[in-house]
């Protein structure tokens, strides 16, 4: 089954909220920044639960798409950043300053967050937070722009979700599988991730941290 390209077309496959997916926010601060995970649960793995974390340090405004299917929840429910459309996140986008999104990569060798999204001081301060605190969570960080990461995670289309804050520039973060099965052993799972790792926590105070400047900036 080829991905969906609308919400509409997820819900002409007869797949419903509260049932197949679930759609949540907080909408604290959102004046400030939105945080979101476009594709949770068992879309993107592990995505869902790195970004409620981030959020929770701060009681940052937060999103979450999130699949709950037993199986092919990626090929069923994930829109791309580009076009994605639930009316949900549509109104709060024109709500806050600035996005960062949360997405999982595929495997790269190493845990690994690629950092992209228009805003290059969002990007900047992220790969520095992340970098400056590896020796707590064990992950890497990498600027998406450079050139020599795949294009797809760069996340600069003026349509990507990350970029259509009111300011027009946001931060998007891919993390890698490697990165995910760190912080979530040994596999991401469904079981995994309720357990979650010790690595998750200094992670998430990082990410918020570094929020924390930009909303300053």
């Amino acid at each position: 089954m080829p991905e969906p390209h609308s919400y509409e077309e997820i819900l002409a496959r007869k797949l419903m909220a509260g049932r197949d997916l679930r759609v949540e926010f907080g909408d604290s601060k959102i004046d400030q920044c939105l945080l979101i995970a476009p594709h949770g649960g068992g879309i993107e793995p592990g995505t869902s639960e790195i970004m409620r974390a981030v959020a929770a340090f701060g009681d940052w405004a937060w999103y979450d798409f999130a699949g709950f299917l037993r199986q092919g929840n990626k090929e069923s429910l994930h829109i791309t950043s580009t076009r994605f459309d639930e009316p949900t996140l549509l109104s709060l986008l024109p709500q806050t300053k600035f996005v960062v999104a949360f997405h999982g990569a595929d495997a790269m060798g190493q845990p690994l967050a690629c950092v992209g999204g228009k805003w290059k001081r969002g990007r900047e301060l992220l790969v520095e937070a992340i970098n400056a605190s590896f020796g707590e969570h064990g992950l890497r960080a990498a600027d998406a722009t450079d050139g020599s990461l795949a294009y797809h995670l760069r996340g600069l289309d003026d349509e990507n979700l990350t970029n259509r804050g009111k300011s027009g520039e946001g931060v998007q973060i891919e993390f890698s599988r490697e990165a995910r099965n760190l912080l979530f052993p040994p596999n991401a799972s469904r079981e995994a991730r309720g357990r979650r790792s010790a690595h998750l926590r200094p992670l998430a105070r990082a990410l918020h941290q570094a929020i924390q400047r930009l909303c300053q900036a």
